[in-house]
């Protein structure tokens, strides 16, 4: 029961961890917006399509 739990913990901090990660991108994308700088801004929107297409996969593939 202990390492179903365990799992189940790592499970949540995977998905927590890209969210934040997406989650901070996007306030730089925001900043990034704001003061023109338009190129880190397509850098960053680019990550962040990427992380997304990543957790579109593991939904479908069960793999979170």
């Amino acid at each position: 029961m202990e390492s179903n739990r365990n799992s189940e913990d790592e499970r949540a901090y995977r998905i927590a961890f890209m969210i934040n990660t997406c989650h901070t991108v996007l306030a730089d994308v925001y900043e990034n917006l704001v003061d023109r700088d338009f190129k880190l801004a397509d850098k960053d929107l680019r990550f962040v399509i990427i992380e997304l297409k990543l957790i579109l996969k593991s939904i479908e593939e069960d793999d979170f």
